[in-house]
This record gives structure tokens, sequence and C-alpha cells, in this order.
């Protein structure tokens, strides 16, 4: 292989790998956020069922 062949698969795989770890870090972060948002709604809900 040339240099210049194992630099553009360095940027490539270098490439790859980043999608696949910021797509893993995404997909967290949304999770995180909508078990956030269902404990929030369960304690509003909560809350006005106590002042009924």
């Amino acid at each position: 292989m040339t240099h210049f062949q194992e630099m553009e698969l360095a940027i490539c795989f270098g490439a790859v790998i980043g999608l696949y770890i910021s797509g893993i870090i995404t997909i967290i972060r949304f999770k995180i956020d909508d078990h956030k948002e269902k404990k929030r709604r369960q304690q509003e809900e909560a809350e006005s069922k106590s002042e009924e």
C-alpha cells in the first residue's frame, strides 16, 4: 500500500468510528431526555391529583 492509500484508509476509518460513537452518544442523550420528561410528567400528574 502506498503512503497515500494508508492515509486515506486511516481517515475513512476514523470518520466511520467517529460517526458510530457520536450515534451512540446521541441515542443515550435522547434516552436520558425522554426519561427526564417522563419523570417530570408523572410528578406533575401526582401533584395535580393531590390538589384535587
